[in-house]
């Protein structure tokens, strides 16, 4: 990720380079096609066989948030023994909320297109690195049994710095490493909430913990109602239907 971050900052070339660094690796390759030929951000009835057509299709921006959902996807495939659901249900809300984010970007900041992803992205490692963390330390004291109450708490506590931590170890923008902080007002933290927000209702919807009518009533709730904030909804719907 950091050097995806320092390869596509420059927008001169931009398509070359990122052809060149997914070509360098099949597994990743074939990861950014499947992501590209979702329901989520596939744009026409033909198929995406090919990076430079991904490119074509998607454009640049939107691919470069494709690469880097492909890129940080494996660090979320569940390890453990104890609560193995939580990565993979962290990753189902984050793809789908990166998603959103980019959705709702590209109509109120289409400059912040491909930052609106990364933001989520980066806040959902927070999560993972803590629970991650959490079972190490549980795994050398065996007498213990892991508690989710507390692994929960920790993840509440601990998680929005260690996103922050890695947002600057990965030499990001000081723009983008303040808007993981919950106070802030700046609108790539505006599109991080709306996609975190709508991701968590998918993957609620999904498990049948909300029904339709309710989520609805949490969206009016928030302030968000309206013929674009359905029209994002169903994008992110049609990912499970393909």
């Amino acid at each position: 990720m950091p050097q995806l971050l320092q390869e596509v900052n420059d927008p001169n070339g931009a398509a070359d380079k990122i052809s060149r660094m997914i070509a360098h690796d099949p597994v990743l390759a074939a990861d950014v096609l499947r992501v590209a030929n979702s329901g989520a951000y596939r744009v026409s009835a033909a198929p995406i066989e090919t990076i430079q057509r991904a490119i074509a299709v998607c454009g640049i921006d939107v691919l470069r948030g494709i690469l880097a959902v492909a890129m940080l996807r494996p660090v979320f495939r569940a390890s453990r023994t104890n609560f193995p659901r939580l990565p993979r249900m962290l990753w189902d809300r984050t793809e789908r909320a990166a998603r959103a984010a980019e959705l709702y970007a590209a109509k109120m900041q289409p400059q912040d297109r491909f930052e609106a992803q990364l933001i989520v992205l980066l806040s959902a490692l927070g999560p993972l690195v803590v629970y991650s963390a959490a079972l190490d330390g549980y795994s050398r004291a065996p007498e213990l049994t892991p508690d989710p109450a507390l692994i929960v708490g920790l993840i509440g506590a601990l998680a929005p710095q260690i996103s922050q931590r890695i947002a600057r170890d990965w030499q990001t923008s000081p723009r983008l490493a303040a808007a993981l902080e919950k106070s802030s007002s700046d609108s790539l933290a505006t599109a991080r909430r709306f996609g975190e927000l709508l991701g968590t209702l998918l993957l609620l919807e999904s498990q049948t913990a909300i029904s339709p009518v309710e989520r609805v009533d949490i969206l009016k709730s928030a302030g968000l109602s309206g013929s674009w904030v359905e029209s994002i909804w169903t994008r992110l719907t049609e990912t499970d239907q393909n």
